[in-house]
């Protein structure tokens, strides 16, 4: 569950570093919230959950001025009650996947029904390089479903992950994915690790939705300026492995079923240049772009994205 759309620190997530204050407070909270929904039938669970989203939504007046914004440059409009209505489903969509995520704890994994296999196949060729695999993901969908999917089929999977602000959490949290068997390695000494995952010709899953302004790397998102992480292309430069972007869309209203949408053309250019860091990134926010479009409530970006308004747009 990362620290990338902001939700995750209201529910659970601080940077890493020890045991913060309210690290217990989260952990009971956590332990509650899953003890909860692991007895619930999905069905109460997703409907309690998005009754939830919904009234949150209201409630985080930070939180919704963020998605206004993002989903004004998603969708193409200001107009208030679509982009109201479309916050209002992103974050009943995210608590739909923290049930999920809660449920797996309680009843382990159920492998859903997923659309578009064949993307495994186009997975297998790009690993004959023999270099690995940098899996570009956004908070969309269920991320750590395509990460289970993967890894129940004999991929090594290895993904990055924050601390959440107290070792039980983190515990109950980066177990599961562990169990599922995902090879978790922690944020502050991720370096050596994700270099290693690679030369393994493993694959590497890393989040890259996450606004880094003046820090990473700039490119056009949505017809817009914005600055994303470097890291996954100079990875990709620096190894060899291909940049994955890949996305798992829900189908249903049930949650067991999931289109894998990717893309697997993706090879690092024949330079480290800066400029080769930019086209590399560009490439995978254009294809995150396309995955978007296609069901822009499944994306759960609760910061603003774009921090630059090179347009002089008005928050909304």
């Amino acid at each position: 569950m990362g620290d990338s759309t902001g939700a995750e620190r209201t529910i659970g997530g601080v940077r890493a570093g020890g045991f913060a204050a309210g690290g217990a407070l989260r952990y009971w909270g956590w332990r509650a919230a899953a003890a909860t929904v692991g007895r619930a039938p999905r069905p109460v669970a997703y409907t309690a959950a998005a009754a939830i989203g919904h009234g949150a939504y209201w409630l985080w007046p930070r939180g919704r001025r963020a998605m206004r914004e993002n989903f004004a440059r998603v969708l193409g409009t200001r107009e208030r009650a679509v982009l109201d209505r479309a916050g209002r489903r992103s974050l009943a969509g995210y608590l739909r996947y923290v049930v999920d995520f809660m449920a797996l704890q309680r009843h382990g994994w159920r492998p859903p029904r997923l659309v578009g296999e064949d993307a495994f196949a186009q997975l297998d060729l790009l690993l004959a390089r023999g270099k690995g695999a940098v899996v570009v993901c956004m908070h969309y969908g269920n991320w750590d479903a395509g990460a289970a999917a993967a890894a129940a089929r004999g991929y090594p999977v290895a993904v990055v992950a924050e601390s959440l602000g107290d070792p039980r959490l983190d515990e109950e949290v980066l177990g599961t994915r562990e169990q599922l068997g995902m090879q978790v390695i922690r944020l502050e000494r991720a370096g050596p690790s994700m270099v290693r995952a690679l030369r393994r010709n493993g694959l590497l899953a890393l989040l890259i939705d996450r606004p880094v302004p003046g820090e990473g790397v700039a490119v056009e998102f949505f017809g817009e300026r914005v600055e994303v992480p470097a890291g996954p292309a100079r990875l990709a430069l620096a190894t060899g492995a291909a940049l994955v972007p890949v996305a798992f869309r829900r189908l249903n209203e049930a949650g067991d079923a999931f289109a894998i949408d990717g893309d697997f053309s993706i090879l690092p250019c024949d330079n480290g240049t800066e400029a080769c860091v930019r086209e590399l990134t560009q490439r995978v926010m254009q294809a995150h772009e396309r995955f978007i479009r296609a069901e822009p409530t499944q994306w759960y970006m609760f910061r603003e994205l774009w921090t630059r308004r090179e347009n002089g747009a008005v928050p909304v």
